[in-house]
């Protein structure tokens, strides 16, 4: 038999032995409104809080005795402390382990199977110079000015916001009638951080589409056009429209919606900088939107606009089911112009490729503000991406930014410039954990890590071209069972940056053998990972699932890559607001560490799960019903696959 000094080639560390993971629930939490300018250079919709996973890998890079203190001063050490080793991520996504990786000295690689993913991050493991980033910026918005020009004409200030509704046919009777849920565009009720007006409420009448300026933000009833109208009353209501004329009611899918005549009905503008007014459309409004479409005849071979359709075989019926099948249905006339001009430019320049594919990252963040399913925040006076409830949404008072506002809205153009430009910056806002305080205090860190180029690969996890024995620290965050199809949300930006996926991505199938089909997959990609690690280095991953068919597919998985697991930690990472807030949504994850089977020894699994609940309260935080029941299901399947690693130690738990 092999002693177990034998099969330990490399000694334990601080992930097999003692994660401090409630300090590093705290600074998750804490971070969740702090600026990391690198993380802003695209949104990415499954980016695990990159405090986590600084704080994970160190532990998987420092020797199990390492004094905590040690730990929390590597930990706000914006130095190289991890030199020498390499990092890997098979599924790395947005990037927030490999640029933290990075950052801690390490050598990097990873692969993602979207080549969206694999642009952003090696975008932000090599970022080009901040100048000539920002002379590039200032050119494009010169060009595309040049451009739309008289397309966006303001009346007493700068048009920052347009305001559609669609008028939709009602498939019964044929009769058209205008889609909304109630008469708002904008109310004041002096939330913080809301827009400050001049009228508390501003709505319009459903009958000749005026516009009224009310005294009070509570009216309840609007008279217009002889009539009483109910305020919070519309033609739209729990995802149904009703007809006026026969009563039936259909779904936006009935009444493909998502390419219906709109109809503009007001245009908010910027005056002296700051205050917002909301004004009827003009005779100049309406006239650019002609110009719009014939800027978009005589511009066509001025423009790059996607040329493909969106898949027709899809997990999530949107957009098709709006009646949308390519993407250009999703935008504007002038919208077109604006982004096809750009498009354009950026592909056609002289310019140095780092500066190009920074360009292409902020135009790609701008589909997501400059398209006709963006919505409005009616109470706070902003804008509502697209995507920003994870998923393609088609808002009854559509919203149309100006793209090029200069000094206002969310998501222009020159402001997506500036985010990537900001995320160059060495500087970054982070949270650290203060030992003496026991709590997490602010920091600016200044991070300069080398830049490495082409780190990542795109491709997926089970042919991953990484080298046999050759990685010291694997953390990762694999695709779920049960989840937002990432893949057909990048899609939209995608097709305009004609990037294709050349492998299909990690989904179970469907009816009764998705357990098995996802767990042959995942099994494929943890094997492979396994055979680029190093002897006696560990293979981390962070999951939740609320299924337990999800946690027993992880199971098989980790059978078929010959793996045993050798520790579990709780780690909050999805502390949810707003849309995100469910009594559903797990908040937890379960970091599980494995190892080679041929390393370890078979071992019982003694986590009590009620004395992580008794330390989570005492850091001030709880585990919600559905983080339960996702906890409680990992350690059911952990059970007969835990073993022991290295030395008969105690684990600190």
């Amino acid at each position: 038999m092999i002693k177990s000094k034998d099969r330990a080639p490399h000694p334990p560390t601080l992930l097999d032995r003692a994660l401090p993971w409630p300090e590093l629930s705290r600074l998750a939490a804490a971070d969740q409104r702090s600026r990391d300018p690198i993380y802003g250079v695209h949104r990415w919709w499954a980016r695990r809080p990159p405090a986590v996973m600084r704080g994970l890998l160190l532990a998987a890079g420092l020797p199990a005795d390492t004094p905590i203190e040690n730990y929390w001063d590597a930990f706000a050490d914006p130095g190289p402390v991890l030199d020498g080793l390499s990092a890997y991520d098979p599924f790395s996504g947005g990037g927030s382990t490999l640029v933290e990786a990075r950052r801690l000295g390490a050598s990097v690689s990873g692969c993602d199977v979207d080549p969206l993913a694999t642009l952003i991050t090696n975008f932000e493991l090599c970022p080009p110079p901040t100048d000539a980033l920002e002379k590039a910026s200032e050119d494009l918005l010169a060009h595309v000015a040049g451009l739309v020009a008289g397309l966006y004409p303001g009346v007493v200030g700068t048009p920052l916001h347009y305001f559609h509704l669609r008028d939709v046919s009602c498939p019964s009777c044929q009769s058209v009638g205008t889609l909304y849920r109630d008469l708002v565009i904008a109310r004041d009720v002096g939330k913080p951080g809301a827009v400050v007006r001049d009228s508390p409420l501003t709505v319009f009448c459903p009958s000749c589409f005026s516009l009224h300026d009310l005294s009070t933000p509570d009216r309840v009833e609007l008279r217009c056009c002889g009539q009483r109208h109910r305020i919070n009353v519309g033609t739209f209501e729990s995802g149904r429209y009703e007809c006026p004329s026969c009563d039936r009611r259909w779904n936006h899918s009935d009444l493909k919606t998502g390419v219906a005549m709109t109809r503009l009905i007001a245009v908010e503008e910027t005056v002296d900088g700051a205050r917002r007014i909301i004004r009827a459309p003009t005779r100049a409004d309406e006239s650019a939107l002609f110009s719009a479409s014939d800027h978009l005849v005589k511009l066509a071979g001025e423009l790059d606009l996607p040329r493909g359709s969106f898949d027709p075989v899809r997990r999530e019926a949107r957009p098709l089911s709006y009646g949308v099948t390519v993407p250009t249905e999703l935008f504007s006339d002038r919208q077109l112009v604006s982004l096809g001009s750009a498009l354009r430019w950026i592909r056609t320049s002289a310019i140095e490729e780092p500066v190009r594919a920074g360009l292409l990252l902020a135009f790609s963040n701008a589909l997501a503000t400059n398209n006709m399913l963006c919505g409005y925040a009616t109470d706070y006076g902003r804008l509502s991406a697209l995507f920003s409830v994870r998923s393609y949404s088609l808002p009854a008072l559509t919203v149309e930014l100006a793209p090029l506002h200069p000094d206002g809205g969310r998501g222009t153009l020159p402001r997506s410039l500036q985010r990537v430009i900001r995320s160059t910056s060495p500087s970054a806002n982070r949270h650290v954990w203060s030992s003496e305080e026991k709590r997490p205090t602010r920091s600016l860190l200044e991070f300069a890590p080398e830049p490495v180029s082409g780190a990542v690969h795109c491709g997926s996890a089970a042919t991953s071209p990484v080298a046999p024995a050759s990685v010291d620290l694997c953390i990762t965050d694999p695709p779920y069972f049960d989840f937002i199809y990432y893949s057909e949300l990048s899609e939209f930006h995608r097709l305009w940056l004609d990037l294709s996926l050349d492998a299909e991505p990690l989904l179970p199938e469907s009816g009764e053998g998705r357990v098995s089909s996802f767990a042959i997959g995942l099994g494929e990609c943890l094997r492979t990972t396994a055979s680029a690690l190093r002897p006696g280095r560990s293979l981390t991953f962070t999951y939740h699932a609320t299924n337990e068919g999800a946690w027993e597919a992880v199971g098989l998985a980790i059978d078929a890559a010959k793996l045993s697991i050798t520790n579990l930690w709780p780690l909050r990472n999805d502390g949810h607001m707003g849309a995100h807030s469910s009594a559903g949504n797990c908040e937890w994850d379960v970091v599980v560490v494995c190892r080679p089977l041929r390393e370890c020894s078979r071992a019982s699994l003694k986590i009590d799960f009620k004395e992580w609940v008794r330390i989570a309260k005492a850091y001030g935080l709880r585990f919600g019903d559905a983080d339960k029941r996702n906890v409680l299901a990992a350690l059911s399947m952990a059970a007969d696959r835990f073993a022991h690693y290295g030395a008969n130690d105690e684990v600190d738990r």
